[in-house]
């Protein structure tokens, strides 16, 4: 702080406090502030309620156009009951997407700190007399009461199938577990962060989002056509120019009337389902094929030397439950629950074979 003193003809004395100047530039500034925001997680946030936002467009727009205008439009020359039930299956398309999506969301993926000691190793009391004052419960050293019997603290990256401790989270974590610097959790059976739902995927969600990948694809690249139909035959011909196909220019002359609504959303649209069919598609084909591999995108990134034993059934009933395949179909993931807890995993070994495979490559 900067102190003044000033002296006047008539003997006064004044006192001027003035303030530090900040010198930097405007653009210095704005930096600043978008690398605070960055370390505060703002751009994330941002990011994953802008996706939300635009699926809650998405979804229910594409539908309301199929229904009121694509379907009657293009199938015009089918029967009353061949349109009756393409609309059925649209709106079951429309209602699965939107369940897994909800449910991708909502469940939590995150290992639970609980002060709970399920698997604390308990000895039997004819093996401990009275006499010896030989404690019960053995293995008392967890600080969330996770460890099963026989099993160790290691440290992380030592051992992929071992207990370990997480650091940031104060939390004793299951094999396969990792830490999600978004999220600020540590996720049970990590696959990745996905920013278009703003989310975890792992253990307990890994189903909804890879059915939901599926149903997404099906609305992109089925949708898309008929969409891309339904503009050559009903709505270039409204059309003044080819500049009415670029969303921008649609969405100002549908404010002003010179577009009708579903003009409109067909353009948008279009772009939308492309977008969305081709990320759908690249997420599906990955999911599916770890999941017939055993493992876990996030194994796959790190590297982890890690190898499923199981059969690809046995892959996928440990994701989807039993009669896996049924998942695609309908919602049945309260009545066929998963058979595995995310915490105890038989069926995948250390892969001591890995890492000299991948140095032979490289050679």
């Amino acid at each position: 702080m900067d102190i003044m003193w000033r002296s006047a003809a008539s003997g006064s004395v004044s006192v001027e406090l003035g303030g530090e100047h900040d010198n930097r530039t405007l653009m210095q500034k704005w930096r600043d502030h978008v690398e605070k925001k960055k370390s505060e997680g703002h751009h994330v946030v941002s990011a994953a309620r802008f996706m939300r936002i635009l699926f809650l467009f998405q979804a229910p727009t594409q539908l309301y156009l199929s229904l009121a205008y694509i379907i009657p439009t293009l199938f015009v020359e089918n029967d009353e009951w061949t349109r009756y039930y393409i609309k059925v299956l649209a709106c079951h398309v429309f209602l699965q997407a939107m369940a897994n999506w909800l449910c991708a969301i909502l469940y939590d993926p995150s290992v639970e700190n609980t002060g709970d000691r399920p698997f604390l190793a308990v000895s039997d009391r004819w093996e401990n007399p009275p006499d010896l004052f030989v404690p019960l419960i053995k293995n008392d050293e967890s600080s969330n009461g996770f460890i099963p019997n026989g099993n160790e603290l290691s440290k992380e990256g030592t051992n992929p199938l071992a207990w370990t401790h997480c650091d940031k989270c104060d939390l004793n974590i299951p094999p396969r577990a990792h830490h999600c610097n978004v999220c600020q959790k540590c996720i049970l059976k990590r696959d990745h962060h996905c920013y278009m739902i703003g989310n975890c995927i792992g253990f307990r969600n890994q189903r909804f989002f890879t059915v939901l990948t599926f149903y997404v694809t099906i609305a992109g690249t089925v949708g898309g056509y008929y969409t891309y139909y339904y503009i050559q035959t009903a709505c270039w011909p409204l059309a003044s120019s080819w500049t009415d196909l670029i969303p921008p220019v649609a969405i100002v002359r549908g404010l002003f009337g010179s577009l009708e609504l579903h003009f409109v959303l067909a353009v948008i649209h279009i772009y939308l389902e492309i977008l969305f069919g081709f990320v759908g598609f690249i997420y599906l084909a990955s999911q599916l094929s770890i999941i017939i591999e055993g493992k876990t995108l996030y194994e796959l990134a790190k590297r982890i030397p890690v190898r499923s034993t199981t059969s690809i059934n046995q892959n996928f009933r440990s994701v989807f439950g039993d009669f896996w395949a049924l998942n695609f179909l309908f919602p049945l993931h309260v009545v066929l629950r998963q058979r595995d807890d995310g915490m105890v995993w038989e069926g995948v070994k250390i892969d001591h074979n890995a890492n000299q495979e991948t140095k032979i490559r490289k050679l």
